[in-house]
C-alpha cells in the first residue's frame, strides 16, 4: 500500500516537474528548431505492410543489399520541376522612335532694288521687242501698198496711153467732121471713166444681172472727183449703190489727158452689171 502511494506522487511529481519545464521554455522565449538531416534525397514509396508480412522473404547472408542510386532520382525529379515551370517571358525593350531634327528652311533675303532693276529691264527687252515686230509690219504694209500704187500708176498710164491713141486716131480720121470727131472722143471719155471705176467696184453677190444706174459726178480740171451721187433712173438696191459710189472715190482722178475738149465738170456716167 505504501509503495503504490509513493509511485502516484513521484508520478505526480514528474508530471508537474515536466509541466514546469514545458512552460518555462515556451513562455521564457525559447525556439524549437526542427532538426536538419543531412544526407541525400531518397525516394519513399508506401507499401501495404499485410503484403509484406503475408510474403516473408527469407534473409540471404551471401547477398548484401545494395542501396538505390539516388542521384539518378533527384536528377529525374529536377527535370520534371524544370519543364512544369514555364519560362519567363522576354521582356520586350521597346526601342524609343528617333525624332528627326526639325530643320527650319531659310528663305534667303530678297533685294528689292535688284529684282526693280531686273523687272524694268525685262520690260524694256518686251517693249522693244514689241516696236521691231511694230515696224517690221507697217514696212510691210508700206511695201504692199508701194506696190499695189506702181501697179496701179502703170496700169493708169497705160489707160492714158491708150485713151491718147483713140484721141490721136479720131483726130486723124479723113472726112469727119469736127463735131463727129467730138463726139466720138467724148464716148471714148465716158468709156475710160467707166473702166477706171470697174477695175475699183467691189460688186456686191446680191447685184442684179439687169442693173443700170446713172451716178453724176463733180470733178475739177485734173480728173479730181468732188462728189458722186446716184441719180434716176436706177434699178439698183442701196447696197449696190453705195457701192458704186465707193468705187469712183477709189478712181479718183478720173481719165483727163486727151479729154480736155470733152471733159465737164458735172457729167454723167451710166453704169451696168457686166
Amino acid at each position: 500500500m505504501l509503495d503504490t502511494q509513493i509511485k502516484i506522487l513521484a508520478s505526480l511529481y514528474t508530471t508537474l516537474l515536466a509541466a514546469a519545464v514545458i512552460s518555462l521554455l515556451i513562455y521564457g522565449g525559447y525556439e524549437f528548431k526542427s532538426p536538419v538531416v543531412k544526407g541525400k534525397v531518397i525516394q519513399a514509396m508506401m507499401v501495404d505492410i499485410s503484403q509484406i508480412q503475408s510474403k516473408p522473404t527469407k534473409k540471404n547472408p551471401s547477398k548484401k543489399i545494395q542501396p538505390k542510386n539516388n542521384e539518378k532520382t533527384v536528377k529525374k525529379v529536377e527535370k520534371k520541376v524544370e519543364k512544369k515551370i514555364p519560362p519567363k517571358p522576354k521582356e520586350v525593350i521597346k526601342e524609343k522612335p528617333v525624332t528627326k531634327p526639325i530643320i527650319k528652311k531659310t528663305q534667303p533675303k530678297i533685294d528689292i532694288k535688284k529684282r526693280d532693276r531686273e523687272r524694268k529691264l525685262q520690260e524694256e527687252i518686251e517693249r522693244k521687242k514689241k516696236d521691231i515686230a511694230r515696224k517690221k509690219e507697217e514696212n510691210r504694209r508700206k511695201l504692199v501698198q508701194a506696190k499695189k500704187d506702181l501697179e496701179d500708176l502703170a496700169m493708169k498710164t497705160q489707160e492714158e496711153l491708150d485713151n491718147k491713141q483713140q484721141v490721136t486716131n479720131v483726130g486723124n480720121t479723113k472726112g469727119e467732121s469736127e463735131a463727129n470727131k467730138k463726139a466720138q472722143l467724148l464716148v471714148l471719155w465716158q468709156t475710160a471713166v467707166r473702166t477706171a471705176v470697174y477695175k475699183k467696184w467691189n460688186k456686191p453677190a446680191s447685184s442684179q444681172k439687169n442693173m443700170k444706174c446713172h451716178v453724176k459726178v463733180k470733178q475739177i480740171p485734173g480728173g479730181a472727183v468732188v462728189s458722186a451721187t446716184v441719180v434716176t433712173p436706177c434699178n439698183a438696191s442701196t447696197l449696190v449703190k453705195n457701192s458704186i459710189i465707193a468705187a469712183i472715190m477709189k478712181a479718183d482722178p478720173l481719165p483727163y489727158k486727151g479729154f480736155e475738149t470733152v471733159f465737164d465738170r458735172n457729167a454723167v456716167f451710166i453704169f451696168e452689171s457686166e
